[in-house]
């Protein structure tokens, strides 16, 4: 593979209220969102992990993709923006993951045309099940048909678009069957997580259920990403909203966390952190391949 993906938290903010969500951070600061200066500072910063990266591993990456997620990143366009205007003149390639209640007609022009893949977080296609779990606003609860929708019309845009589902597989929902939803969206990556007890243990599930799930959605095995507690520590790049690597630890529980990036330069702020290539490598194998 040649693409080293980076995940960007730019934010805490989320209009919905998940009850096992893990992004929740020590604040030593604002985050960058807010400050515009520090912010394109950080993207300016990021392009040179390709070398950083291939220098310690003996690898050879070619390509950053910029991963944003929150919170709910859609919250603030104006950082959005700027982070879509700097990663065109540093040569990123931009994802995204949101939970869809935001999108509209202007909101899908936007993905449709600086983005080459939407990741829409779904983890049930039951009403009182999202409620259940917080995949709720103040008025709505999480709509998978508008989701459906807002697919549809990314695709109408631009056909070749990637769409990816992340599911959080928890005690709530590791019973249920999404198959009917999977099939009427088609996505190119189907992720799924076992919920991971770092913020807190509500809702956490054995190996044993989440291979339930999994069995229960084998006919999409083919784009099926499926990552235990285990597989998921330290195989990610993750910077949080005050601009920090942060990973989680073994056994759970807390983040370890660098400096700023834009304060002390990302070679010193990566090296403040563990992270294992091989178990990134290993994420991006389909889960019925292993």
């Amino acid at each position: 593979m040649n693409e080293m993906v980076v995940n960007w938290h730019i934010t805490e903010a989320c209009n919905y209220h998940c009850r096992y969500c893990f992004a929740k951070w020590e604040h030593n600061g604002r985050e960058l969102v807010h400050t515009p200066a520090h912010l394109q500072t950080v993207v300016s910063e990021i392009p040179k992990l390709i070398d950083i990266i291939n220098k310690k591993f003996g690898s050879d990456f070619q390509i950053i993709r910029l991963n944003l997620v929150g919170g709910e990143p859609l919250l603030y366009p104006e950082a959005i923006k700027n982070i879509v205007a700097g990663a065109a003149d540093s040569g990123l390639v931009l994802s995204i993951i949101t939970n869809g209640s935001l999108l509209d007609k202007q909101w899908i022009e936007i993905l449709t045309r600086s983005f080459v893949q939407i990741g829409l977080s779904v983890d049930s296609v039951r009403e009182q099940t999202n409620a259940a779990i917080g995949r709720k606003t103040n008025k709505l609860i999480s709509q998978p048909d508008k989701l459906v929708e807002s697919i549809a019309a990314m695709r109408a845009i631009s056909p070749n678009i990637g769409i990816k589902i992340n599911t959080v597989v928890n005690e709530l929902n590791f019973n249920e069957d999404m198959n009917g939803l999977i099939a009427a969206v088609l996505p190119q990556k189907w992720k799924i997580f076992k919920m991971l007890p770092i913020v807190t243990n509500a809702l956490s599930i054995s190996q044993q259920q989440f291979e339930h799930f999994l069995a229960n959605h084998q006919k999409f095995r083919s784009i099926i990403s499926a990552e235990n507690n285990d597989e998921m520590t330290q195989s990610y790049l993750m910077i949080d909203p005050e601009g920090r690597f942060f990973q989680n630890t073994q056994g759970g529980g807390a983040y370890q966390y660098s400096r700023p990036i834009h304060q002390v330069g990302i070679e010193q702020a990566f090296d403040e952190i563990t992270f294992h290539l091989d178990k990134f490598k290993h994420r991006y194998i389909p889960v019925y391949a292993v």
